[in-house]
């Protein structure tokens, strides 16, 4: 059994888990339900490098998309829930974490309040995007789902819905922080990076046919770890030049400030629509972000796709693309040359990466609760060690 050590290595805490169980279930309602993926994927680059983490270029495998989930809610009565999500990612050798852990209290028909930890809902389809059989893609355009770390936050959530004749309104108001890891492309490596005082609106308005969406959240980044391992060695060699050639310490500490990402701003947004009428798919979603007043480079992503359905089959079509642009107005008042010379070296630097790529799936429902998917990318990534790059799968996608 390919998952069996994984298991194992857990079973002696099961008895804990029952243990804590097992008084809920005198007085609640648990429902279990999951969600799983099983898919062979090969990604190709003409430079070499995989063109995304967790991937391994040029060998076809079974752990770089595939994962398994199990979610169960109890009903505590009094309108109180709780939810645990059971998450299995295949790319961190399928050990079991604890996604979701959250209460929920319906307020009335139209509010319910969360409180624990849940998706941050920084792109349209947040909340199931890990759920493969919620969508017709193989995986979820890279380009604006990339992957980001803290895909899940802590904190709390007002979700709201309003009718309006034919029209539903649907809103979400969240705070929270977040802290873990993230992939620098930069550097490829691994770095501690933060939020904190993350605070987002989302809005989706749909009828009949049609969805429009968009939203946008705030944070201040905790990225002193990024400074202190990517920044400021990318500025030394510069910085030691510009003191060589009469900058001032006050000079180089000024940089340092405009540079750094620590306890600067950070913002999201995204908007788009998505169309399912006489068969024909569109869906269409932009997003930006940015650490504001750093050397972080504005970053832009969209994605656009066409599918068409017949009977238990689906196409679809798209083109996605991911751009980073330099912006040096935060450099202004940096006077001495060799000092803005730098600051502008380590934002193009952090622009480095870009890519667009072209796909095509198939999507065959070949049983009630399962999808199997078949799927072809072909791409180009700016950094040389990628350059063009392939992407071909094929898999199930399943809820139970």
């Amino acid at each position: 059994m390919p998952y069996q050590k994984g298991w194992i290595i857990r079973r002696a805490s099961l008895p804990l888990l029952l243990l804590a169980v097992a008084p809920l279930t005198a007085q609640a309602e648990i429902k279990l339900n999951g969600f799983a993926s099983i898919r062979g994927v090969q990604a190709n680059s003409d430079g070499g490098l995989e063109p995304f983490p967790g991937y391994t270029e040029g060998e076809f495998d079974f752990k770089s998309e595939s994962l398994f989930a199990i979610q169960a809610q109890a009903d505590l009565a009094e309108n109180l829930t709780a939810t645990v999500q059971l998450y299995a990612d295949g790319q961190k050798d399928f050990d079991l974490e604890a996604r979701w852990a959250y209460l929920s209290y319906q307020i009335n028909d139209q509010h319910r309040l969360s409180a624990g930890r849940f998706a941050n809902p920084i792109f349209h389809q947040s909340e199931y995007e890990k759920v493969g059989y919620a969508h017709n893609f193989a995986r979820l355009p890279k380009a604006v789902y990339i992957g980001f770390d803290f895909s899940t936050v802590e904190g709390m959530a007002l979700d709201s819905q309003y009718n309006f004749g034919d029209y539903n309104l649907q809103t979400k108001l969240l705070y929270g922080a977040w802290d873990g890891e993230t992939f620098s492309a930069v550097t490829n490596s691994w770095v501690n990076f933060g939020l904190k005082d993350i605070m987002a609106l989302n809005v989706s308005l749909n009828k009949d046919w049609w969805t429009l969406f968009g939203g946008a959240f705030t944070a201040e980044i905790d990225g002193a770890t990024i400074d202190s391992g990517t920044v400021f060695p990318l500025a030394a060699n510069g910085i030691n030049l510009a003191l060589a050639n009469g900058a001032t310490a006050a000079q180089v500490n000024d940089l340092k400030s405009r540079i750094g990402w620590d306890q600067k701003d950070g913002i999201y947004w995204f908007s788009g629509f998505a169309v399912d009428y006489n068969n024909w798919l569109v869906d269409y979603e932009y997003a930006y972000w940015e650490t504001k007043e750093s050397s972080d480079a504005p970053n832009t992503s969209w994605y656009a796709a066409v599918g068409y359905r017949f009977g238990n089959y689906v196409v679809t079509v798209h083109h996605e693309d991911y751009a980073q642009d330099t912006d040096f107005g935060y450099l202004d008042g940096v006077t001495h040359p060799v000092l803005l010379a730098t600051g502008k070296g380590i934002q193009t630097a952090f622009a480095s990466r870009e890519f667009d790529a072209n796909g095509i799936t198939l999507r065959y429902d070949f049983h009630p609760s399962a999808a199997l998917k078949i799927d072809y990318l072909t791409g180009s990534d700016t950094r040389a060690a990628v350059g063009d790059y392939q992407m071909m799968s094929i898999g199930v996608d399943l809820v139970f």
